[in-house]
């Protein structure tokens, strides 16, 4: 039996610092354990921890969210600035991926170290049931765009079945599409501009992982090995008919297998 409960937070400032932070439960097996880790993009320099000890889930209360971590020296707080979200992503033979982005957009304050990180930032949280050796994708692309005024959320993947569900400001919207990896065919005529990608991280999943159970270890090698991740956060505009009427920041990725 494999299950993964994962949570993902993130905040970016007016200049474009990233601050992702991530917690989760796995189990495998007989194998179960906690983890949590922070990344930090600033200045083009990017650096990350992760920890296994003391992990506290984060704590979801009517319109925050609250997370510390002890061992990374980071808490934060999200305020809610935009309506939840869910959806089942996969339900089959080989298992469930149930997805809840529980603020799509948030105004977020996390202290890390000795520095105070305040911006627009965004939370959800997934619930896996299929082995990593048998998720039903070979490239995966996710997204957020926020500003104060406009959010985009997407997700889409090819191979095995292509999908995509896309939202706009709370509106699914079922003609959009991926046009050089930007969401395109938005209410209205709009589209999602991204410029000046700077790289967050590009690397294979497996050098991200680090701490883990010596029992765990060859389990998730094997499965992950692979696995490659390209986080990028990019300037990015919202377009109707080649004329900006929005301005913010995009955090995004592309997985393969």
């Amino acid at each position: 039996m494999f299950r993964l409960h994962k949570w993902y937070l993130d905040v970016v400032t007016d200049t474009g610092d990233v601050l992702i932070l991530y917690a989760g439960t796995v189990e495998w097996g007989r194998i179960a354990f906690d983890y949590a880790s922070v990344l930090q993009y600033r200045d083009g320099v990017t650096r990350d921890a992760q920890s296994i000890r003391r992990v506290a889930q984060p704590r979801l209360q009517a319109d925050a969210v609250t997370w510390r971590s002890g061992p990374l020296r980071v808490e934060g707080q999200w305020i809610r600035d935009a309506q939840e979200i869910q959806r089942t992503l996969v339900n089959g033979p080989d298992g469930l991926i149930n997805w809840t982005c529980h603020m799509p957009r948030a105004q977020a304050t996390v202290q890390f170290h000795e520095e105070k990180i305040a911006g627009l930032g965004y939370v959800e949280s997934l619930t896996l049931s299929i082995p990593p050796s048998k998720l039903p994708f070979r490239a995966l692309r996710w997204g957020r765009h926020l500003s104060d005024r406009h959010w985009i959320v997407w997700i889409g993947w090819t191979g095995c079945g292509d999908r995509l569900w896309m939202w706009m400001d709370g509106e699914e919207q079922p003609a959009g599409a991926l046009v050089d990896g930007a969401p395109s065919r938005l209410n209205g005529g709009a589209r999602l501009r991204l410029s000046s990608a700077r790289d967050v991280r590009d690397r294979n999943v497996l050098e991200s992982l680090t701490g883990l159970p010596a029992a765990m270890t060859p389990r998730i090698a094997g499965s992950l090995a692979g696995l490659h991740e390209h986080k990028q956060v990019s300037r990015s505009s919202l377009v109707i008919a080649d004329h900006a009427i929005d301005h913010g920041w995009a955090l995004h990725e592309v997985v393969t297998r």
